[in-house]
């Protein structure tokens, strides 16, 4: 599906844990807002399912999120800290709740949520719903 709609990918082999990836999208949360968040998001999975990069590890989210505000210092710390570990673990609860079990995962609130891969179009029908 991704090379029927142009998006280069180039999955890794196996998935990591991006538990600390998901915490320091809501550390840029904090610093820069919504869009600055989702910025962020998308540059991790671009860098995981395009360059196959290795998102568990501090030396690939670390310069992501100084791309977007944070500094390594704040990173690091938030980590350590498990400062946004809860916020994170609200989200995972919302999420299954709303029925995924799968990514991408798309939801809007009060609906079920889209799991997998759908073509633009479909994506476009369901919003209209």
């Amino acid at each position: 599906m991704a090379r029927t709609v142009g998006l280069p990918i180039d999955p890794p082999q196996r998935n990591v844990n991006s538990r600390l990836a998901l915490e320091t999208g809501e550390l840029i949360r904090e610093i820069g807002g919504d869009d600055s968040s989702g910025a962020f998001h998308h540059a991790v999975s671009r860098a995981f399912f395009a360059q196959r990069a290795d998102i568990s590890r501090a030396e690939t989210i670390i310069p992501l999120a100084e791309a977007y505000g944070a500094t390594a210092a704040q990173v690091e710390d938030s980590w350590k800290e498990r400062r946004f570990a809860s916020r994170v673990d609200d989200f995972v609860e919302a999420a299954v709740r709303a029925g995924v079990n799968g990514v991408p995962a798309m939801a809007w609130q009060n609906r079920i949520a889209v799991v997998g891969m759908r073509p633009p179009d479909e994506l476009v029908s369901l919003l209209r719903q």
